[in-house]
């Protein structure tokens, strides 16, 4: 015989649920995440603003090279040298040494080649044929040589 009767049984509650977990406070490995996170975009913008930093001085010397005639972009050369360079090394070259010395931070020589025309161009008043080529040694130069790359002696 079956019973219909609901009295046999046990009076049970409702089951209880623990309540949604909220997202407030978070647990120390998303904290870290976010960290390392916000450290590493920092140290991305400290890199890119010391990038720029160390480039103006190239930039601007490319820029202003092109409008100049032959002496005056040497002398720009040189101002951008000396953003790069120790003073105490390019100050004092003068004549073939610092020529030497353009020529050895590039792989192709433009200057030591053509001493005899860039003397013309500095200490002479009449004018040259290849005055454009000169300036283009000069921005090729500090395309080339700036910032300066660590040498193998």
């Amino acid at each position: 015989m079956t019973s219909t009767n609901n009295d046999s049984l046990l009076p049970l509650q409702d089951m209880a649920l623990p309540a949604v977990p909220d997202w407030l406070p978070l647990a120390w490995g998303w904290w870290a995440s976010f960290a390392a996170g916000a450290m590493t975009l920092i140290l991305i913008a400290v890199y890119f603003r010391w990038k720029k930093k160390r480039l103006a001085a190239k930039k601007t010397a490319l820029m202003l090279i092109q409008k100049e005639k032959p002496a005056a972009a040497l002398e720009l050369v040189r101002q951008a040298a000396l953003c790069y360079f120790p003073r105490e090394q390019i100050a004092q070259l003068t004549g073939k040494e610092w020529y030497a010395f353009l020529d050895s931070q590039v792989d192709n020589p433009l200057f030591e080649a053509n001493f005899e025309q860039w003397q013309t161009v500095l200490y002479s008043k009449q004018p040259i044929t290849n005055s454009e080529e000169l300036v283009q040694h000069c921005y090729q130069w500090v395309e080339q040589a700036l910032p300066p790359k660590k040498r193998k002696a």
